[in-house]
């Protein structure tokens, strides 16, 4: 009986009604799962925006950071060069043994580099660097925080070369201390040499320069130095002009 009466309910069962709402049901289900997709990568668009315009942001102040470093870098080239001259010629940095001794001492001035890549960083370590969605953009991303001259100012310039040892074991303290207090300027994210009266007579700093001048291995240091610091200002100037260039490349992205 029972059975009879579950054909008969089979029977007359509407199935196209019943096809209709299980298609209703499977419509409503595909659209659920596509606005989940959808706001799913909204968001990861928003995070993919975000992380963009902090590392727009820093590669900016990277930007500013490297021009303040470059204008220092070929301050202390050109002390460097002077001191070179008086130290292959004899040649007196503009007719001043003072200035040639403060010469000797300013090119030992370091400003180490540091690329600011912590957005980078954290993009790679989340494993998030596909949020850059772009191929072309992120692949140029990858390019510049891979930058090998970026890792090579680092390495030039982020140890104290012997030079600065060298020369500041052989210069009178008495000279040091008012090199520091007035020949030298120091405010925040910037250095400068700055020009000062001398606190010696020519006598006393020619007698400095003499001894300078004795030791062949400052002189090998010195020329080592102002190598060394010419091919950061070089490799620097590069990155910085790269550093701009994709700053630029995202801001147009994000516009």
């Amino acid at each position: 009986m029972k059975l009879r009466s579950y054909s008969q309910w089979i029977r007359n069962r509407d199935w196209s009604s019943v096809a209709m709402e299980i298609l209703i049901v499977v419509v409503g289900v595909i659209i659920a799962l596509q606005v989940s997709n959808w706001n799913e990568g909204r968001k990861d668009a928003a995070r993919g925006d975000d992380y963009l315009l902090r590392m727009q942001n820093e590669l900016r102040a990277d930007v500013l950071r490297l021009g303040t470093m470059v204008t220092f870098w070929k301050s202390v080239n050109a002390e460097g060069r002077a001191a070179l001259a008086h130290a292959e010629h004899g040649t007196l940095y503009q007719d001043s043994a003072w200035k040639t001794v403060l010469a000797y001492y300013q090119a030992s001035q370091i400003w180490p580099y540091r690329k600011d890549d912590t957005t980078f960083q954290e993009l790679r370590a989340s494993g998030e660097f596909g949020l850059i969605r772009d191929p072309v953009l992120r692949a140029k991303v990858s390019r510049h925080y891979a930058d090998t001259a970026g890792l090579s100012i680092a390495e030039v310039l982020g140890v104290a070369p012997v030079y600065r040892e060298h020369v500041r074991g052989m210069t009178p303290w008495a000279i040091q201390e008012y090199i520091w207090t007035n020949c030298y300027a120091n405010a925040f994210e910037s250095q400068q040499l700055v020009d000062c009266p001398s606190p010696v007579s020519e006598d006393e700093a020619l007698a400095v320069l003499q001894e300078y001048g004795e030791s062949h291995e400052l002189l090998r240091h010195l020329r080592f130095w102002v190598a060394t610091n010419g091919l950061a200002i070089t490799l620097s100037t590069s990155l910085q002009a790269e550093a701009s260039r994709l700053a630029d490349a995202i801001e147009q992205r994000n516009r």
